[in-house]
């Protein structure tokens, strides 16, 4: 089933510098843009992101599946609905619009609403990530191939979904198609209004996705120099500040309010977006980068895209697709603790490399899926889509079941005001025993990885706000929090994998 994209493309408006005037003058209709737009197939995405959604761990059927920052995010929105505030109350480093999307999907004490909104996000995702593929490669075929690995590629990688990258998508495609356009000349200045919407959501979403509105500034600057229309440019700048500050003050009054600004900028900006090139796990994220890049195709087709600059074609969006992804890998490497759901952000500029460089007469010779191209590496991906769920049932299964007996002995241990702690590498029985944190840093990973962070911790702990903590036998202790624990607390419950203390 297929359905005409309704697509209207209006006659752009130029802005050209004169001796003596400024005035603006339209310019013809890029007719071979229009031409060039072919019918998106939207049952693929509707279908895709149906089940992705289903299969998410805001499905309640499948959180036992979740890692440590989908519960934390979980987690958020359940503490978000019982009156707490993100970066205040609790850690983290995600955009607050994602917070309050989180707050959003928790509602009615359930998460499927989070089912909804990951549905509506991957649908817009898939819808746009079509239309470009489609437009670059002029085959309809190979959009539908080229959609149907994007979306096995958020399934291997993004595992449960959930992922403030994967929200960020939407916007991030849009913003794609909407250069696009504007590099065949096919939209008016006005328009830079909703790119700077979109910017805004994204740095209130996902913020290392702002990477891309940064990127294209530098390119659109030396596109606008070199079609000699720097006035232009100028308007386009301003109107896509205004659309940046309409959204970041709308969003941003809650910010406000709530008296968190200062933290949030903490959090999203200093933590979440420094540099650390002397890790100890430097090593094991380069290796693990080049053996998914080369297992992805993304490899070949940055070679494949250098290597068609002389056909002189989509030049700009190249360049621009290039540099963000070789930006977001530097991020990626220079990451303190590397999580698979950071490969999420490398997606859409991955695979919209390697369909920028077809041209039109290969195509009609032959037709090649994403997995011919790839000679079936992008196959060993879909080996992660069984991993993690088997990973848990067959090596954790005990702890997942020690998990859920220790949250109920929480929950009937405790009133519904009492503020519990868990040293463990997931916030689960938080969400099992419907406890809030008496710390803001919840779990002992991943964001312990700086020492103020673990002073954070320890003076939270010292407060001894909680009526109970407890810890995981596997993971060491900090010293503050093992100094507070025999002064403060007793010992009364103990198994497997975990110890149950209550306060004295």
């Amino acid at each position: 089933m297929t359905e005409l994209d309704q697509l209207e493309v209006q006659e752009s408006l130029s802005r050209s510098q004169r001796k003596g005037t400024n005035k603006r003058q339209s310019q013809p209709l890029n007719e071979e843009f229009k031409e060039n737009l072919l019918a998106t197939k939207v049952l693929p995405a509707i279908l895709w992101s149906l089940f992705l959604s289903l299969a998410s761990v805001a499905n309640p059927y499948l959180t036992t599946l979740a890692t440590n920052i989908q519960t934390q995010d979980l987690y958020a929105g359940m503490a978000m609905q019982m009156g707490q505030h993100p970066y205040g109350n609790f850690f983290g480093t995600s955009g607050l619009l994602y917070y309050l999307l989180t707050s959003l999907g928790s509602l009615f004490t359930t998460t499927w609403v989070f089912v909804g909104l990951q549905f509506i996000a991957l649908l817009i995702a898939g819808i746009y990530f079509y239309k470009l593929v489609a437009y670059f490669t002029k085959s309809e075929s190979m959009a539908t191939s080229y959609s149907h690995w994007f979306y096995l590629f958020l399934w291997g990688i993004g595992f449960g979904g959930l992922y403030a990258a994967l929200f960020a998508l939407p916007f991030i495609l849009t913003s794609i198609w909407f250069l696009v356009r504007y590099f065949e000349n096919a939209v008016r200045d006005e328009a830079f209004i909703l790119y700077g919407i979109d910017a805004a959501l994204v740095f209130l979403i996902y913020p290392k996705s702002l990477l891309l509105w940064l990127v294209a500034g530098l390119v659109l600057l030396i596109f606008n120099s070199h079609k000699r229309q720097m006035a232009r440019g100028i308007y386009q700048l301003l109107a896509s500040i205004f659309g940046f500050l309409l959204i970041l003050y709308a969003v941003g009054y809650y910010a406000f309010e709530a008296q968190i600004l200062g933290t949030a900028i903490q959090q999203t900006f200093l933590y979440s977006l420094r540099l650390n090139f002397s890790s100890a796990t430097l090593g094991w994220t380069l290796l693990l980068l080049v053996g998914f890049l080369t297992i992805a195709g993304f490899w070949k087709n940055v070679i494949s895209t250098l290597l068609s600059y002389p056909q002189k074609q989509h030049t700009y969006i190249k360049t621009l697709l290039l540099l963000v992804f070789l930006v977001h890998l530097v991020f990626i490497i220079g990451t303190s603790d590397f999580q698979w759901a950071q490969l999420i952000s490398l997606l859409p500029y991955g695979f919209l490399l390697g369909a920028t460089h077809w041209q039109v007469g290969e195509l009609e010779e032959e037709e090649p899926t994403y997995l011919r191209q790839h000679y079936f590496l992008p196959l060993l991906v879909c080996l992660a889509i069984v991993a993690q769920p088997t990973y848990t049932y067959l090596i954790q299964g005990d702890l997942l079941s020690e998990r859920e007996t220790v949250a109920t002995y929480v929950a009937e241990q405790t009133q519904s005001s009492d503020k519990i702690y868990v040293w463990d590498t997931t916030a689960h029985i938080y969400l099992a025993s419907h406890r809030l944190s008496a710390a803001t840093i919840t779990t002992a990973q991943p964001y312990l990885d700086t020492e103020t962070n673990r002073s954070s911790l320890t003076f939270d702990l010292n407060k001894n706000e909680a009526a109970m903590i407890v810890v995981n036998k596997n993971i060491p202790l900090l010293d503050g929090l093992s100094s507070n624990l025999s002064s403060s607390y007793e010992q009364i419950q103990t198994s497997s994998n975990f110890i149950i203390y209550k306060k004295k």
